[in-house]
């Protein structure tokens, strides 16, 4: 039951450490993935752990790697195929011998083999990191690809130069011509097996398909297994598992473009369930390190032939030197062509600077310096161990905290905040776009169908708003500028009143409502979601209504309400003029929209939308709806105005969509 309870604990550890990811972006996952494993480790659990060395590549490592590649960019790694394979091997190399020879001379005590290990452990960079650093920062799309290539390739190149050298400081014996040729038998095997696998598994999927098996969970369970059989079945044959997951993940066809209804859902499965697997192995790895911490910690601090002070001079100085090494790697042999960028000029320096302060250690270094194994083939301890991963922990925190607060530096007005707001601004500005277009194709056969979709379209919008208002001045100021709104329309209608152009009936039922709304703002309600309560109560007034004044009141009511509306989106863009806060563009947007749709009679507050006829179905405005929001998507991505990976997710949420209407229509 300890194991149970102990597994359970950390599932838990990886679920609140993503719960404080959402709260607080800018601690790092995996720094509070450590913590929290440190905090287990401190609990009273009757329960340790002990894992297999090996059992770390094939439990962690395999899967990983696997998904990666199979969500590279495969154009992205072709266009940049020169200076990935430079950096991913050339690089690799220059590491393992710089770095190991600088671990060797600061600390004689790791012998030149156990140095070189804990050297190639350092070399490969974190592709989840890397990934999200896309995310915070404005990188280049050129250098971005790049980065993304080698965190792929270098991972597979680092962990066979460490297999190597552990190797070589378990049996004692070490030939570099022997381990030249053996590296290319290898490194060539696993490749090979790799892509014969994955041919294999595609003729293995469509032989299941002739059969008219399109059972998702049976495709995925294939999926699944895929990384442990090519990992497993390269060892035993003794070529690169590594390599051979690498590239049967690379190798997998693409059929997320298939126009097929139970492909579109193997995809989204298939997807999600990659999803959380990553994420949970990835914590797992820091969760586990966390857990092992304290007792490393206390093994070195209490070593008297090791210094404290100089360890952590030594992590320092072995990240400046990683990093340096980088830097003059990416001058010397990256050309000016791969990271041009037509917005910003960068030059080769500061480019450079980019790459190597964009490299950081991660789960793979992790999981590899934990995979040395504890006894050397005389039955001895492995010199060092402990020392070795502490050291490599340290690497990964000073790379993890240089990547967060020095490189975004480099980059002028790309913080992190501002790249958030521009991008939720361009996903409005898509809805936007999308509401409008689709109110200038309404008819009396689509208007039913067109309100429904606008209206998903406005809550999507609505959604957005509430989800990334992280300001709280932001948020003062739209409750503040709501009321002000208000008070306008109440100002408006006691004028109309006096003026006669009102009925004295008319403008107490709709001041009764605005007071309502009053009260509901109180829940910070959005523009959108206030006119849809004014619209609900509207028609509550109606029923109350005798049947003898009931159209007169109606037809009054609909006229008061779209003076009101001139009225107050008058009073913004004057406001505007002298005060052009972010509050007052969304309210004016969010008025012009609901003038639009008064307009087309889509959300007009009189009438009665189920009394109209739907001609036209939902499902065809809903794929014109659709086709916008990609074109939308596409341009903004072109313009730079949103990342890839917001415009994958945005693409992907389209294609749940589309799964979702043609499961209903079954």
């Amino acid at each position: 039951m300890s194991l149970f309870y102990y597994i359970i604990i950390m599932l838990a550890a990886i679920l609140i450490s993503n719960l404080i990811n959402r709260f607080f972006p800018s601690f790092s996952t995996p720094i509070v993935q450590i913590v929290l494993g440190i905090v287990i480790a401190l609990t009273p659990l009757d329960f340790t752990l002990q894992l297999n060395p090996e059992l770390f590549f094939i439990l962690f490592i395999a899967p990983i790697l696997y998904n990666d590649g199979m969500l590279s960019d495969k154009k992205a790694l072709w266009t940049y195929r020169k200076p990935i394979m430079l950096i991913a091997f050339g690089l690799v190399f220059i590491t393992i011998l710089g770095v190991g020879y600088l671990v060797n001379l600061l600390i004689p005590s790791i012998p030149i083999a156990a140095a070189f290990a804990l050297a190639a452990a350092l070399s490969p960079t974190d592709a989840v990191a890397v990934s999200a650093l896309a995310n915070r920062i404005r990188i280049p799309h050129s250098i971005m690809g790049i980065l993304e290539g080698e965190a792929l390739i270098n991972d597979a190149s680092g962990i066979v130069g460490f297999q190597f050298a552990v190797a070589a400081m378990v049996t004692g014996a070490f030939s570099l011509a022997h381990a030249g040729m053996r590296l290319a038998i290898v490194a060539i095997g696993g490749m090979l097996l790799g892509l014969v696998f994955a041919f294999l598994k595609y003729r293995f999927v469509a032989w299941i398909r002739s059969l008219g098996i399109e059972n998702v969970t049976l495709h995925i369970l294939v999926g699944l297994l895929t990384p442990f059989l090519v990992y497993m079945i390269a060892e035993y044959i003794e070529v690169s598992g590594i390599l051979a997951v690498v590239a049967c993940g690379i190798a997998q066809p693409n059929a997320k473009k298939r126009l097929n209804p139970e492909m579109v859902r193997l995809n989204l499965a298939s997807n999600s369930i990659w999803s959380v697997l990553s994420f949970t192995l990835n914590g797992l790895v820091f969760l586990i390190l966390g857990t092992q911490l304290p007792s490393i910690i206390q093994v070195v601090w209490d070593n008297p032939d090791v210094d404290n002070a100089t360890i952590v001079i030594c992590i320092l100085a072995f990240t400046v030197a990683l990093l340096f090494i980088r830097f003059l790697w990416s001058l010397v042999t990256i050309r000016s062509q791969y990271y041009a960028d037509e917005e910003r000029k960068l030059t080769k320096v500061r480019a450079s600077a980019i790459i190597a302060l964009s490299g950081v250690r991660g789960t793979v270094t992790l999981a590899t310096a934990m995979s040395i194994p504890f006894v050397l083939g005389d039955h001895s301890l492995f010199p060092e161990r402990d020392l070795i991963v502490f050291i490599a922990s340290g690497v990964i925190l000073c790379t993890l905290l240089i990547a967060n607060f020095l490189l975004p530096l480099l980059f002028k007005n790309t913080t992190t905040e501002s790249t958030f707001e521009d991008e939720e601004t361009a996903c409005a500005e898509i809805y936007h776009s999308v509401i409008m277009e689709l109110t200038e194709l309404v008819s009396n056969e689509n208007r039913v169908a067109v309100s429904q979709v606008i209206r998903e379209y406005n809550s999507r919008s609505a959604t957005l708003q509430q989800k990334h208002l992280r300001n709280g001045l932001e948020k003062a100021d739209e409750r503040s500028l709501k009321l002000q709104t208000l008070a306008w329309e109440r100002d408006n209608t006691n004028a109309l009143l006096e003026q006669g152009q009102v009925d004295s009936a008319t403008a107490k039922q709709y001041l009764e409502i605005l007071d309502r709304i009053v009260g509901i703002n109180k829940h910070r309600f959005s523009f959108f979601r206030m006119k849809h309560y004014t619209m609900r109560l509207a028609r509550f007034v109606r029923f109350r209504t005798t049947n003898k004044h009931k159209q007169t009141n109606l037809e009054q009511m609909g006229a008061l309400r779209s003076a009101n509306q001139a009225f107050v989106l008058e009073k913004l863009k004057e406001l505007k003029q002298t005060k052009p806060t972010p509050a007052i563009h969304k309210a004016i947007s969010d008025y012009e929209l609901y003038a639009v749709a008064m307009k087309n009679r889509l959300y007009d507050p009189v009438t009665d939308m189920r009394a109209d006829t739907a001609v036209t179905r939902i499902e065809d405005i809903a794929a014109i709806a659709f086709q916008i929001e990609r074109d939308n998507i596409q341009s903004m991505y072109e313009n730079g105005r949103i990342s890839r990976e917001t415009t994958a997710h945005m693409r992907k949420n389209i294609s749940l969509l589309e799964t979702q209407i043609k499961m209903e229509e079954i």
